[in-house]
This record gives C-alpha cells, structure tokens and sequence, in this order.
C-alpha cells in the first residue's frame, strides 16, 4: 500500500492545465500542512476539555467543602448560642468567612481556566506561526526559482 496521497495527483493533474501553475504548487505540503493544522485544532481542543475538567472538579470539591461548612456552623449555632446576640456575632463572622472563601475560590477557578485557555491558544499560535514559516520559504524558493529561469 502506498503512502502516496491520491489527491495529490489529481490536484496536480488540475493545476498542470493551469499555464504556470504546476510549479507554483506542493500538493503533498498543502495537504501535510492540512493534517498539521488539524492535529493542533486537536490539541488545543484537547487541552481546553482537560482544562474544563479540571475547573469542574475543583468547583465540585469546593462545594463539597463550603456544604460541610455551613452543616459545621448550622450545628454550632443551633447548640452553642447562648443568646441572640452571641448568634448574630457568629452568623456575622461566618458570613465573612465565606465571602472571603467565595472570593479566593472565584479567583482560584478563574486563573485556572485562564492557564487552560493560554494553553489552547498558545497551541494554535505556534501552529500559526509555523504555517507562516512554511508560507514564506515555500514563496521563497519559488522566487528564487522564478529568478534562476
């Protein structure tokens, strides 16, 4: 079986009719260059699902956490207050408490799916960049090759 890719020869077949054109194409580049933009889009996919995944088990042991909380505090203020005012002290402080957990939580998760976004995109960055790489010497060579005849 061959590796060769079928599409070559008939693209190539098509631009031959072309006057010029026949030169000026690698079918076998455009194609590669095709799978490699698909192994990045990919990638990048790949490496936002994980990073969702991630955020998603961080947000369920954080509710885990913040319901094991408030099932703490709800114990301690039904036999422990003393007075009403001992109790509104304590709401005050716990809701405190949370609001600051809520904030460093929220923090947390946002930086995490920040790094994860970074990810993806600095995947599809490096694959635009080395598209624009091949491009370019791809231009290169045939100006080069233009300038020789």
């Amino acid at each position: 079986m061959s590796n060769k890719n079928p599409f070559s020869d008939l693209f190539g077949a098509w631009a031959s009719a072309i006057p010029g054109s026949s030169e000026a194409y690698d079918f076998d580049k455009i194609i590669s260059a095709g799978r490699q933009n698909a192994k990045a889009f990919s990638d990048a996919a790949k490496a936002a699902a994980e990073g969702a995944q991630a955020v998603s088990r961080r947000q369920a042991e954080i509710l885990q956490k913040t319901a094991e909380e408030a099932s703490k505090y709800w114990k301690d203020v039904s036999s422990n207050s003393k007075s009403p005012e001992a109790g509104m002290a304590k709401q005050a402080e716990y809701t405190k408490q949370t609001i600051e957990s809520a904030v460093a939580n929220s923090k947390e998760l946002f930086e995490m799916a920040a790094k994860s976004n970074s990810e993806a995109s600095d995947i599809i960055s490096k694959r635009i960049a080395e598209s624009l790489s091949e491009i370019s010497s791809n231009t290169n060579k045939k100006k080069k090759s233009e300038a020789a005849a």
